[in-house]
């Protein structure tokens, strides 16, 4: 059934997808789009804000800090998503907009931004986004909205295209870290595949008030997996320095010493997460429902063909 979706975050790269992915499951697309200095000379977002209205997307001027075009933009919509980035000050944001679903006496569904490891598997303090996540998910849970949290441990342009060594834009030449051993399973996902799952869970009440993952099967690799599927593509032989787990606890450390490199320490103690701790091995609560499960009938992309794009035949 088409629905009315008020999407935060349409011009984020995860947004934008999920623009696509509810326009192609017939839903009307209304975004919330903040005014930032110098649009004008932004070609880029002016593109896409223009190939949005041409696809029939409603934007609605604002932000959540606003109330009054929070709540212009929340009336009149039957499911809220929020695709905002997890910088922790732009997280607390979300706080604004179950407050504001909930007042608009018309909104059925929040799909607040939960994207990457289920947050409640880390310990405290273990990674800082992961607290503020796991209190967000108390506010919306008690907002009064029916809530879907969506986790997706690692997206592949992040995870898959980095080979795991996370803030690389694409593999490397040369050299790779590898974490632990190398030998601790990761799942991910395309973020496009990520966005399709999300919007079928959307409005599936099976989903309504539950946890949700993406672990696509084919996709749950070891870093040592993940860097030979790159090699055998590209017949790139890369030094592999092994970084143990004391030492990245070390720079981890290190890094919380300095307010300057709050994002390179986040990509740090995902990393942790990931190939030391082992949280997004498929491991799940009780009460996640796994969609590539619910949903056989989405096709995903395998990490081997994401590493297409960066290898083109």
């Amino acid at each position: 059934m088409s629905q009315r979706v008020l999407l935060i975050g349409a011009t984020g790269r995860l947004g934008r997808l999920f623009v696509d992915a509810l326009r192609e499951e017939g839903h009307t697309v209304v975004a919330l789009i903040r005014h930032e200095e110098g649009d004008g000379a932004n070609s880029h977002r002016r593109q896409l804000l223009e190939s949005f209205s041409r696809n029939g997307v409603m934007i609605v001027h604002g932000g959540l800090e606003d109330e009054a075009s929070l709540d212009r933009a929340c009336s009149g919509a039957d499911a809220v998503v929020s695709c905002i980035d997890h910088r922790p000050d732009h997280l607390r944001l979300q706080v604004n907009l179950a407050e504001a679903a909930s007042r608009s006496g018309s909104v059925r569904r929040i799909l607040p931004s939960q994207f990457g490891i289920d947050s409640r598997l880390y310990g405290d303090a273990r990674v800082d986004h992961g607290d503020l996540k796991r209190e967000l998910q108390q506010v919306f849970a008690t907002c009064g909205v029916a809530v879907t949290f969506v986790h997706t441990n690692g997206l592949a342009n992040e995870w898959v295209g980095s080979l795991g060594q996370l803030g690389l834009s694409a593999p490397p030449r040369e050299a790779i870290e590898v974490y632990g051993d190398g030998i601790v399973q990761f799942s991910t996902v395309a973020p496009e595949d990520a966005a399709r799952y999300a919007v079928r869970a959307l409005t599936d009440g099976q989903a309504e008030n539950r946890h949700v993952a993406i672990v696509p099967p084919d996709n749950l690799l070891t870093q040592h997996e993940l860097i030979d599927l790159w090699e055998a593509k590209s017949g790139v032989r890369l030094r592999r320095l092994v970084v143990p787990s004391q030492t990245l606890d070390a720079r981890i450390d290190s890094l919380a010493q300095d307010p300057a490199k709050r994002p390179q320490l986040a990509m740090a103690q995902l990393v942790r997460a990931a190939w030391i701790d082992g949280l997004g091995d498929g491991r799940r609560l009780p009460d996640v429902i796994e969609l590539s499960q619910l949903y056989p009938n989405i096709r995903y992309r395998r990490a081997s063909e994401y590493l297409d794009r960066y290898h083109p035949h």
